[in-house]
């Protein structure tokens, strides 16, 4: 596979989002290579009803920056495949609440397993206090994008 060749100067030069959406693409080579049925996008929202355990379809739709149809479309595959449960918010039946099955938490996991040793042989050659900083700043240009456009 060939390699990115940029000089120093045109490293400098290109916008960070260049590079975070080759590493977006990489990344989704790797689930097709690694996981049936997941994309980039599902695990996207795999990760946040995992880390927002009983949220709502409307919850997600506003955590991620998408319409409630959008939702309702990626959540019904995932449940399709046995990732998610959708149940009547008990106060609100029109309401749905997502949570995962043990399939989907099995799935994340996993996931994450492979995240921790993709960033761990990544980040190897870097003292952690360059790790952290690195994120605090790719949270931080997250936070400034939401900002912006919003």
């Amino acid at each position: 596979m060939s390699r990115l060749n940029f000089e120093d100067e045109r490293i400098n030069f290109t916008p960070l989002i260049l590079y975070v959406d080759y590493i977006h693409i990489l990344h989704r080579e790797y689930l097709i290579k690694n996981y049936e049925n997941i994309t980039p996008v599902d695990v996207t929202y795999l990760m946040n009803i995992f880390y927002n355990s009983n949220c709502s379809q409307k919850d997600l739709s506003e955590l991620l920056f998408v319409s409630e149809s959008n939702v309702a479309q990626i959540i019904k595959k995932l449940e399709k495949h046995g990732f998610i449960t959708r149940t009547p918010d008990e106060k609100n039946k029109s309401r749905k609440i997502l949570n995962l099955t043990n399939e989907g938490k099995i799935v994340v996991f996993k996931l994450i397993k492979g995240m921790y040793e993709w960033e761990g042989d990544f980040f190897k050659d870097y003292p952690p206090e360059d790790v952290a900083k690195f994120k605090k700043m790719l949270y931080e240009y997250s936070q400034k994008t939401i900002d912006s456009i919003y």
